[in-house]
């Protein structure tokens, strides 16, 4: 563990220079793509989200209806609490060369001053060559 410590902290100060996060997250475009019709919208990339989260008013425009039935909602940890959100299926979603189809996301506005209008979650990025590579290096060190 200290080893992977210092590393990181010696890979920071080496290349922090070639960091740079303006707003203090990582944000990409991400287009939605829907039964009529197809947007682009700026999303944070976070892994504590179980979920892709999309604002409900996006997921209208691209042509999904949203659910009210309780069997289409799920429990999600908020900045204002536990809520239950609708839980919508797209047909796909490209983000940094990657197309996921028939992705689950849920429907929640983030407030107002956020500087991005959704979060990509875990259901998307574990599709991407870093994070599976990121994932198949801890469990190789975990075996050592």
């Amino acid at each position: 563990m200290d080893f992977q410590r210092v590393t990181l902290r010696h890979f920071m100060k080496k290349h922090s220079s070639l960091i740079k996060l303006p707003e203090g997250i990582i944000s990409v475009y991400t287009q939605i793509v829907g039964p009529r019709a197809k947007r682009t919208i700026k999303m944070a990339l976070d892994t504590g989200a179980s979920f892709t989260m999309i604002p409900p008013e996006k997921i209208i425009a691209v042509g999904h209806e949203i659910p009210t039935s309780q069997e289409r909602m799920v429990r999600v940890s908020t900045a204002s609490g536990i809520e239950y959100v609708p839980l919508v299926t797209i047909p796909s979603l490209k983000c940094l060369g990657i197309t996921v189809r028939n992705l689950k996301v849920v429907c929640h506005n983030l407030p107002s001053e956020s500087p991005v209008e959704g979060l990509l979650g875990l259901n998307f990025l574990i599709h991407l060559p870093a994070f599976i590579e990121f994932f198949q290096k801890i469990y190789r060190l975990k075996e050592l």
